[in-house]
């Protein structure tokens, strides 16, 4: 029998832009039909990580661009976490994002180095968001200074984070972006003009999902367990079913467990005949490169997370679109580094249509 290893996942690293039909001719424009999108069938290439000082950074093929803090590798670090990112174009805007552990009082002062450099802070979700001017000019700082203190609204320090790393990862958004020695680079500014486009994302038509599950005959469960060659384990996550396209099914076989990893084979029924599921690209983990982990299936984008460990601040997040033969790699985002940024990077995107 094949065996897994849920518990702890090898993180060797080489991402969700959806999109819709284009819009409706407003009245009065011409009759032409427009001609339609066609599916690029791009195959995947998620860019790499990188790793300076107490930083992380990557970009992803639209040549958007994270920073992140990662917490010391030994001891407690600061219950809060700040990411930096920026997309591509001219004159594209540039935002903080900052996820604390407990709550903060806004507005939220920032000095570097005791020098204050910005205040304000909008609730965004679980994170505090900094745009606009204020968060250009903090990304500015961060590149010369030492340490950054966050300061609430009370006058209370909520955090003191080490600027180790900060001005590698800028100067490499600003590479990656294609701004170095422009008007518009974070730190390696100069006088040209800031004027490259932002390139195109490639193009996945996703099929029309439709009709209804299938039941499954407890034989082909056996079955589809077999073939995937599960784990004996009476404890295992029941089978569950999606509607595909027209008269099939996917099913989702879990046939592994772990602390806080659940893999799962998939197969597409059609039919009362099951036939593993195929992919555009390797799948996340260490389960042989046919298991996923964590799935959902919702709207024909199926979604695996491979936790590197439990707290979930590091592994691997995909996203696939069902195209009506196999599960296109749509997104992926990463963090290699378990040190408490659960804001993970995107690595690979595309536009989804259907």
């Amino acid at each position: 029998m094949r065996r897994f290893l849920p518990l702890a996942l090898s993180l060797t690293l080489p991402a969700c832009n959806g999109g819709s039909e284009p819009p409706a001719p407003s009245p009065g424009a011409s009759a032409t039909p427009a001609t339609p999108v066609a599916d690029m069938a791009t195959p995947p290439r998620p860019l790499p990580l990188a790793r300076f000082g107490d930083w992380a950074v990557g970009c992803d093929n639209g040549g958007t661009c994270q920073a992140g803090t990662l917490m010391p590798e030994d001891g407690d670090g600061p219950a809060l976490t700040l990411s930096i990112e920026r997309g591509p174009g001219p004159g594209a805007p540039l935002a903080i994002r900052l996820r604390s552990r407990e709550p903060i009082t806004l507005p939220l002062t920032a000095q570097v180095d005791g020098e204050a450099v910005m205040r304000g802070g909008t609730r965004r979700d679980d994170a505090i968001a900094l745009t606009g001017a204020p968060a250009m000019a903090l990304a500015t700082r961060l590149a010369t200074g030492r340490t950054l203190t966050l300061i609430d609204a009370g006058g209370t320090t909520v955090a003191t984070l080490p600027l180790k790393g900060a001005s590698a990862v800028l100067r490499r958004i600003d590479d990656r972006q294609g701004r170095v020695g422009t008007t518009g680079a974070i730190v390696a500014r100069g006088g040209k003009p800031d004027t490259r486009p932002a390139p195109p994302l490639p193009v996945v038509r996703a099929a029309t999902i439709r009709g209804e599950a299938a039941l499954l005959d407890p034989l082909l469960i056996t079955r589809m367990r077999d073939m995937a060659g599960c784990d004996d384990d009476d404890h295992l996550p029941d089978v569950t079913t999606k509607t595909l396209d027209g008269p099939r099914t996917l099913a989702i076989v879990p046939c592994a467990t772990g602390a806080y990893n659940v893999l799962s084979a998939l197969f597409v029924i059609e039919r009362g005949t099951a036939v593993p599921v195929s992919f555009d690209a390797p799948l996340a983990g260490d389960s042989d490169g046919d298991m996923v982990y964590n799935a959902t299936f919702d709207d024909g984008i199926l979604a695996t997370f491979a936790k590197g460990r439990g707290l979930g601040d590091c592994g691997v997040m995909q996203r696939y679109a069902w195209d009506g033969a196999r599960f296109r790699l749509i997104e992926r985002r990463e963090m290699a580094e378990c040190r408490g940024n659960p804001d993970f990077i995107r690595t690979w995107a595309t536009r989804v249509i259907r």
